[in-house]
């Protein structure tokens, strides 16, 4: 369908049907030009081949008419498109690098052909050609904003977070990146690096700046309250994973962990904390949340924390039919039956799919923050429910 053809081949295939129709006007005012009309005649059966979704035979009329008319850089262009679209990515490679070595072609078409090789390359893999090819292209304005986004793209598969925030600040100089919190994250990774190599000091400046360009940022609290459990400082990684969980209650099962960690660094426990570090839980709801954060992360050894399990159930009905049927009424059951009942829902959980992309639909078992499919930032959330699919046959 046309609806799924990208905008790049598009274009070509306008520019090529433009180019076809002057063609054919050229051939009315002259008519012992008649190959002229055949060439335009072909743009359209061409055309036609791709809104049937017959790309077999588009590639072929497209090829026919590079080799009887080489000067017609357009049809190369969309011949070069659709030999990407079909995964043939080497002859895509090959028609694109020969139209930016012309020395006879605008330097407009040579820019396209630039660009169209840059996703070429990114396509095969070949980050570093690909980076060469962006790079040059980010120094011409019309296609600036088009090469800063794609090697933001590729510093980020590289992990190269100091490449991607100078991208990110020059893109942003002219236009609007489309994830305001990429940068936040870029230094919060090279903060992660830092603490893992237990360089400290420096993890604390990432994540300053990360501050600077992102307030209230949970990751950069998270981070911060990793190092202070690695420096024994239980009071502030309490109450930096406790802000976590008031404020981001969807990021549950990443905070959760640090703050009993936080409250046996502290010999407390959720009821005994005092003020300061106490998590206030006001209705059921704080509650089952709370349960299936625990379910999910194994912190089956908290008395309160198995003390909301019960909230968790009542509020899946399928799940606490099943409990109830299997074990009755989980309100009356003892501390021990919760505590098993909860132990067999981890074993259940640990075996499912946990985490959901909100773009682009991808579940996971392991929490990103970019999503490893549609590399969204901040797109993850948890499954809210053990979701029991039927097996095929």
């Amino acid at each position: 369908m046309l609806f799924e053809l990208s905008p790049d081949l598009i274009f070509a295939l306008l520019l090529a049907i433009a180019a076809g129709w002057f063609a054919g006007r050229l051939s009315r005012k002259a008519p012992a030009q008649r190959p002229a009309l055949r060439v335009s005649e072909q743009y359209f059966a061409g055309l036609n081949h791709l809104l049937n979704e017959q790309q077999d035979k588009a590639i072929e009329v497209l090829r026919n008419m590079a080799e009887t008319d080489a000067d017609t850089v357009e049809t190369q262009l969309a011949l070069g498109h659709l030999y990407r679209r079909r995964g043939e990515v080497d002859r895509a490679i090959h028609i694109h690098e020969d139209i930016v070595k012309r020395s006879d072609v605008s330097q407009d078409l040579r820019d396209q052909a630039s660009a169209a090789l840059g996703d070429d390359y990114l396509r095969a893999g070949l980050l570093d050609r690909a980076e060469a090819c962006y790079q040059q292209l980010s120094q011409r304005a019309a296609h600036r904003n088009f090469a800063l986004r794609n090697l933001l793209n590729i510093y980020e598969q590289q992990g190269d977070w100091q490449q991607a925030i100078a991208t990110y600040r020059q893109l942003s100089v002219h236009s609007s990146p489309e994830s305001p919190t990429a940068l936040a994250h870029y230094y919060c990774e090279l903060a992660d690096d830092a603490r893992v190599e237990a360089n400290l000091t420096q993890a604390r400046d990432w994540l300053h700046q990360a501050r600077e360009v992102q307030r209230n940022f949970p990751r950069s609290a998270l981070l911060r309250a990793d190092i202070a459990l690695a420096e024994n400082d239980a009071r502030l990684a309490g109450c930096l994973s406790r802000r976590v969980l008031e404020l981001h209650p969807h990021l549950l099962h990443m905070a959760l962990p640090r703050y009993v960690q936080a409250l046996r660094l502290a010999n407390q426990s959720f009821e005994t904390a005092d003020e300061e570090l106490r998590l206030h839980v006001t209705n059921t709801a704080q509650r089952a949340q709370l349960a299936y954060a625990a379910i999910v992360m194994g912190l089956l050894d908290d008395p309160f924390l198995i003390s909301c399990v019960p909230d968790f159930l009542e509020r899946d009905a399928n799940l606490g039919e099943l409990v109830a049927s299997l074990a009755g009424d989980v309100k009356h059951a003892s501390q021990a039956q919760m505590q098993a009942m909860a132990t067999a829902l981890s074993r259940i959980f640990r075996r499912t799919q946990k985490f959901r992309c909100v773009d682009c639909g991808v579940t996971t078992g392991t929490h990103f923050w970019q999503c490893p499919g549609c590399r969204s930032w901040d797109t993850l959330v948890t499954v809210a429910r053990l979701e029991l699919s039927p097996v095929r046959n």
